[in-house]
């Protein structure tokens, strides 16, 4: 191999390493898919914006309605409603993605979700350790399931479902 050679193979190298280190830190600092403050709710209809806001009001009030704690029904209004889980778990540290996630899309709501439904919006706790998943069913009922951060046995912080429940 004569010099050439080695210095085009060497210079190559240097530039594999040199950008497999810039993507890996533009993966670790989430700037390769930057989350934007309104999503895609611009690119919805008016309708579609009307329904939706008309059908999260009501759950909203549905879910007031069966609070069982009266602190939590007052502090209700200083829960944040998040509309996609994207947004929305960008307020969770990230080491609590993973169970949040798959309490998020559990088996109870694979269960509760029927086609015709609305969809679903999520309420979170300005602690971000409760949250309550909601959406209208077709026949006018909403479909809630709560969330809460708990102990694991181990002594790790997971999200777990802490209620369901369908409600007029």
């Amino acid at each position: 191999m004569n010099r050439l050679q080695a210095g085009l193979l060497t210079t190559g190298i240097g530039a594999v390493l040199l950008c497999s280190g810039a993507i890996t830190e533009t993966i670790r600092s989430d700037q390769l898919h930057p989350h934007r403050e309104t999503l895609m709710w611009e690119d919805y209809s008016q309708d579609l914006r009307n329904k939706l806001t008309r059908s999260w009001s009501g759950g909203l009030e549905a879910i007031h309605k069966v609070m069982g704690q009266d602190d939590d029904k007052e502090n209700l209004s200083k829960w944040k409603l998040y509309y996609d889980l994207e947004h929305a778990k960008h307020q969770i540290p990230r080491k609590e993605h993973s169970s949040f996630i798959h309490v998020y899309y559990s088996e109870t709501r694979r269960s509760l979700l029927e086609n015709g439904d609305f969809m679903p919006a999520l309420l979170l706790d300005s602690e971000h350790s409760k949250a309550i998943q909601f959406w209208e069913k077709h026949d006018g009922t909403y479909a809630i399931i709560t969330m809460e951060k708990r102990l694991d046995e181990d002594g790790t912080r997971r999200w777990l479902e802490s209620g369901a429940q369908i409600i007029k």
